[in-house]
């Protein structure tokens, strides 16, 4: 078994089918133990007012939507 630092889940071997974006998990817990998220906040510009969100919320959710396959939208649009 894995030890996990964001997930309150084990991670293990399984036979059983998975989803597709089942190893997004696994990019996150990466993510974190790199600690990619303080790095990001502390290169990147703070947002301008209370109420934005910090830039490793949108690094992290930007990483993981590329990882899941984000980056085909092209292949569809006009």
């Amino acid at each position: 078994m894995v030890r996990q630092t964001v997930f309150g889940f084990k991670l293990e071997r399984t036979e059983e089918p998975l989803t597709a974006h089942g190893g997004l998990a696994l990019v996150a817990e990466f993510n974190h133990g790199l600690g990619l998220c303080g790095l990001v906040d502390r290169y990147l510009p703070r947002p301008g007012s209370n109420r934005g969100y910090a830039p490793s919320v949108f690094v992290d959710r930007l990483i993981l939507m590329l990882q899941a396959g984000a980056g085909v939208w092209r292949t569809y649009g006009s």
